[in-house]
This record gives structure tokens, sequence and C-alpha cells, in this order.
């Protein structure tokens, strides 16, 4: 279990949910069009030489073309792969769990996966349910580590609990995590349980999805969709962002560079969705450096309190069930020849 934990200490994560390559994500999910094949390939060379070795993905990105794409791509042997259960209202079972496992073993090309997470904790079966599943898992060898997503300080302490009795550990909560939420009570509740509990921290959406970059404009923080979960204002943003962009002056650095490296310096590793080698070498800026302890103070204090982990019950649920939906749909097209459309094959 120290490998994992050891790896869990690399300084990024590259997130995958817009590499799938249906005509959904194509249409849809990646509104700028899918990830060419040769990109992708790209991306991973680049981040890989970096030292990267944490590559984020789910059986619902893209149907599972998200797995099958990094199972062509990505190194042996070099990288840790996470991926996620999706547990929407119709799987009830331990056995959906370990079809789940398995399915994704087999898109990944892989008989074992390193950590497979639980995308969700809104379900009517209760976190220890899904703990117990993943110790079977683990058990027939199909699994080494569980981790969880979008968990709070009392769903951590329970499925920690709950994975010692079932004997599994869980290594990691992938949460949203940024100076977006940094201020939220919930969140610092949570952090300071996984800190106790030695469950790594995996932050989402470190620079709200754009919220947080050189190239934010009102227009397209009319259209961010972190904003709107968030409700934020733009007058929110007006302080926070000032500081980043002094701060990106003062280090040479972009805006992006500086809150990535902000979370570094949290002990949290920061998750980059990459669509471009472009991106790619920007993230990776934000390693091999540090933020002196005044600037990090400095942000700590103009940090906002829009955590989604204080998002109700119900909305989560609906997205989750949402989400499940268009996961079958992809997967459907996937069964059916659409897998890849063809500006993702080149």
């Amino acid at each position: 279990m120290s490998t994992l934990l050891d790896n869990l200490d690399s300084p990024l994560a590259i997130g995958t949910l817009q590499w799938g390559t249906t005509p959904v994500d194509k249409s849809i999910i990646n509104p700028h069009g899918v990830i060419s094949e040769t990109e992708a390939a790209h991306i991973v060379a680049e981040a890989t030489k970096a030292g990267v070795t944490i590559w984020d993905t789910a059986e619902g990105y893209g149907g599972g073309t998200s797995e099958k794409r990094l199972g062509r791509l990505l190194p042996p042997d070099t990288s840790i792969v996470l991926t996620k259960f999706l547990p929407v209202p119709w799987r009830y079972s331990h056995a959906c769990f370990e079809r789940a496992v398995r399915e994704s073993c087999k898109r990944l090309d892989v008989k074992t996966i390193p950590i497979y997470l639980l995308h969700s904790p809104v379900h009517w079966r209760p976190v220890e349910f899904w703990v117990e599943a993943a110790a079977i898992c683990k058990k027939k060898g199909l699994i080494q580590a569980m981790g969880l997503s979008n968990c709070n300080a009392d769903q951590v302490k329970r499925a920690v609990t709950a994975g010692k009795q079932y004997g599994i550990a869980i290594v990691t909560n992938q949460v949203h995590y940024s100076l977006l939420c940094y201020n939220s009570p919930a969140l610092q509740e949570m952090e300071v349980a996984c800190r106790e509990l030695n469950v790594k921290i995996l932050g989402f959406s470190p620079i709200g999805q754009g919220l947080l970059t050189d190239g934010l404009t009102t227009e397209r923080y009319e259209s961010n969709r972190p904003a709107k979960m968030l409700r934020l204002q733009w007058d929110d943003l007006v302080p926070l962002r000032a500081c980043l962009r002094e701060l990106a002056t003062k280090y040479e650095k972009s805006m992006a560079q500086i809150a990535l490296n902000w979370c570094i310096c949290h002990d949290v590793v920061p998750l980059v969705g990459c669509r471009s080698v472009k991106q790619a070498k920007d993230s990776l800026g934000c390693i091999g450096w540090q933020l002196e302890l005044n600037d990090l103070e400095k942000l700590n204090d103009l940090a906002l309190s829009k955590s989604t982990l204080q998002s109700p019950g119900w909305r989560r649920s609906i997205f989750v069930t949402l989400f499940g939906i268009v996961m079958i749909v992809c997967r459907t097209l996937d069964w059916m020849g659409y897998g890849i459309v063809k500006e993702a094959a080149v």
C-alpha cells in the first residue's frame, strides 16, 4: 500500500473527462470538439516526462471511451490510473459494482485497477455498502485500493472505518478544491478528517474551469459552469483575481500556475483537465517552485467559501442520474460501432 501512497505524491494529476470519443462527446461534452489521438498521445508524453503519474478517468466519461483511450496510450508500469464507479439509483448490489470493475479493467486493458473510486456518495445505499463491495473486488484481485469522490468529513470517516472492517484501504478523496471554496467550513472539516486518516486529497477544478485564469472575460464568465453551480457573482472574484494577477507578475507565472501551486502548497494534488499540449505545458508550469508563505496566506485570506460539498443531496442525485443516462447513451453508441468519431481517430 505504501507504493500507492507514494504514487499519489505525483505533483499533478491529469483528468480525462473530455477525452471521450463518441458523437455525444463531440457535440455536447466537448464544445470545442473531441481531442485527436495524436494530441492525446503528445499530452501523455509531455506529462510523463514531467513526472506526472496520476491519470484520472471514469466509466462515465464518454461511456468508457476515455478509459479505452488511456488503455491505448499510457505507458505500462509508470502510471497509476484512477477510475470510478457511478452509483446511479438502478445499481443496487455488490454484483453491479463488480461488473462495473471488470468492464473498466477490459477497457483500460489491465488485470487490476490500482485505485477504484466511488464517484458520488449520493445513493440510497450507504457508503459502507460500496466499501464492502470494493473489498470483495480486492479479494478477487480486481482492485488494489479504494478512493472516494465528493465525500464530506463524515462520509470519509465512515468509509475509512468500513474499510478497516472489510479489509480495504481508503486512500484518496477527490473533491472540488480551489481558491473558490477553501474557506468553506464543510471543505475545511473534510480536509482535517483526510489529514488525520491519511487520505490524500485530489482537487478537481483547481482553476475553476477558467475562473482563476488570465483568459477569463465577462463573456466567458457568463457561460462558466462552476460560476453557475456555485452561484458566484463577478464582484466575488475581483479581489481574488487581482491578487492572482499580482502574484503572477511577481513570480513570472500565469494566474493558473499560481492557483495550481497554491493547491500543491496545501498538500493537495491538483487535478487538471488537458485538451491540448499547450494547456498541458501551462499546467506543468506550476511544479518545481513554491509560493512564499506570506503570499500563500494572502491567497488563503482572499479565498471564497463556495464548496460543492454544501450542495443539497437532491441536486447531486439528479446530476448523478443524468450523468448515468449520458453514460448509457455513449456506451450504446460505442457498442453500435460509433465509439470513435473520425476527428478523434487521427
